[in-house]
C-alpha cells in the first residue's frame, strides 16, 4: 500500500486550488514586518486542523505558512495574482496535511485515508467572501488540471469533477468531489474519490480534502472534519 502514503498529490491540489486567496500580508508597517508576520502566522494556525483531532493513526505530513509571494509563484499569472491578493485583502495562508498508517484494509470501505487543510486570513470578511466566489467559478477543467502531474512519477487519469451536495457549513460554503484513477511510480494503481469542502467563517477561508480509496469518503467523518474547522476558525478570530 505504498500507494496510500503517495496520495500526497491530493494534498497538492488542495494546497493549489488554496493558494488562489493567499497571501503574505505585504501590507503590514514597514517597521515590525517580522512581528506582524509572525502573528498573523500565530493566528491563522489556530484555525486549521491540529493533531489532537485526528483519529489515532494518522500523523502529520506537513504543516506551513505560505506566503503571497510564495503562492503568486505558484501561479503563471503571477502579477495578476499578486493583484487579487491585494485588492482581497489577504494577509497569510496556512496548510496541513495528514495521512494514516498505510493498510489495505482502507481499499473500498470509505475510510478516509488523507486529510488535507488550508486557512487563509483576509482583512475582512468581505474580501473572504470575493476570493471564496474567485474558487467557486473556477471551471471543473482547470480544477481537475491541478492533478494532471504531481511531478513524482505519479501518472493521473479519468479525473471527473463535479459540484457536490453538502450541508451548508460557516457562513458559505460549497463542496467538489474528485475522481479517478492514480497510477504510481512503482505500478501501483488505485481509485481515489476526493470530497473539498471550500467555506468562509468570518474573514477566514478554509478548504477541507478528505480522500479515500475505492469509495467515497465516509459523510459523517468528513462533516466532522468540517464543524471542527469551523470552531476553531471561530475562535481564532
Amino acid at each position: 500500500m505504498n500507494g496510500v502514503r503517495a496520495l500526497s498529490l491530493l494534498a497538492v491540489l488542495a494546497c493549489s486550488l488554496a493558494l488562489v486567496a493567499c497571501s503574505s500580508g505585504a501590507a503590514s508597517p514597514a517597521a515590525t514586518p517580522t512581528l506582524t508576520t509572525l502573528q498573523t502566522e500565530h493566528q491563522i494556525k489556530q484555525a486549521v486542523l491540529q493533531p489532537a483531532d485526528l483519529p489515532a493513526g494518522f500523523t502529520q505530513d506537513a504543516a506551513r505558512a505560505i506566503t503571497n509571494a510564495q503562492a503568486a509563484q505558484a501561479r503563471p499569472d503571477t502579477q495578476q495574482a499578486l493583484q487579487q491578493y491585494a485588492d482581497w485583502g489577504q494577509q497569510m495562508l496556512y496548510n496541513v496535511e495528514y495521512s494514516a498508517k498505510p493498510d489495505p484494509s482502507q481499499v473500498f470501505n470509505a475510510q478516509i485515508a488523507q486529510v488535507t487543510n488550508s486557512a487563509t486570513l483576509f482583512a475582512t470578511s468581505e474580501g473572504a467572501t470575493k476570493a471564496l466566489d474567485y474558487a467557486r467559478n473556477l471551471p471543473p477543467d482547470t480544477v481537475a488540471n491541478f492533478l494532471v502531474n504531481e511531478g513524482s512519477g505519479t501518472q493521473i487519469s479519468d479525473t471527473q469533477v463535479t459540484k457536490e451536495d453538502f450541508p451548508a457549513k460557516g457562513d458559505e460554503s460549497f463542496a467538489w468531489r474528485l475522481s479517478g484513477k492514480a497510477k504510481f511510480d512503482n505500478g501501483f494503481t488505485v481509485n481515489f474519490v476526493a470530497d473539498a469542502i471550500f467555506l468562509r467563517v468570518g474573514h477566514i477561508d478554509g478548504t477541507i480534502v478528505t480522500t479515500a480509496l475505492g469509495a467515497a469518503p465516509e459523510r459523517d467523518k468528513v462533516e466532522a472534519f468540517v464543524d471542527t474547522f469551523v470552531r476553531r476558525a471561530t475562535s481564532a478570530q
